[in-house]
């Protein structure tokens, strides 16, 4: 199985919203998928997935919620991809996932009130060398400023990590 986790040092920066993105995706191209949930006080997955089979809305996805990484590797074997939304705080299970992961992504705001923390996360992460090179940032939930998207895109590489080209844009829902 392959793991494409979600992480951040704050809530509310599209990390549920992404992961959830991506494994319909994902699940479209017949891939066997799990959107794992690490954040069982939120429970943001547990609830779009219930929304979605009282909808009755496809493909159907396989979510469940964690606390452990044991039980993720433990249920890893009956899947192709995972996809994990971990919590809004950085802590030992943040790293411990990410160090499992085959790509950690970081989504964050173009404000440096948001990016400054997500790249001091970054740079945390980065330390570990079961980490360093699977960090990729996402400019998530991008507003109409250009200015403050252009100094974004300058500041994460200069930062020493990778951004993706696309960014998601500020939307009431996706």
């Amino acid at each position: 199985m392959r793991i494409a986790s979600f992480v951040g040092q704050k809530g509310g920066v599209g990390k549920s919203t992404l992961a959830r993105v991506l494994t319909v995706a994902a699940a479209r191209q017949e891939h066997k998928v799990l959107l794992a949930d690490f954040d069982p006080e939120q429970l943001s997955c547990v609830e779009w997935s219930a929304m979605r089979l009282r909808n009755g809305i496809a493909p159907d996805i396989e979510e469940r919620v964690f606390n452990k990484l044991k039980t993720l590797r433990e249920t890893a074997s009956e899947f192709d991809l995972a996809f994990v939304d971990t919590r809004g705080l950085a802590d030992e299970l943040t790293k411990d996932i990410s160090q499992e992961s085959d790509v950690v992504f970081l989504p964050t705001g173009t404000s440096m009130d948001v990016l400054r923390p997500t790249l001091a996360l970054a740079r945390r992460l980065s330390k570990s060398k079961k980490i360093s090179n699977k960090i990729v940032l996402i400019l998530s939930k991008v507003g109409r400023s250009e200015r403050l998207l252009q100094t974004a895109r300058e500041t994460i590489p200069d930062a020493g990590f990778e951004v993706l080209d696309n960014v998601w844009p500020e939307r009431d829902g996706f």
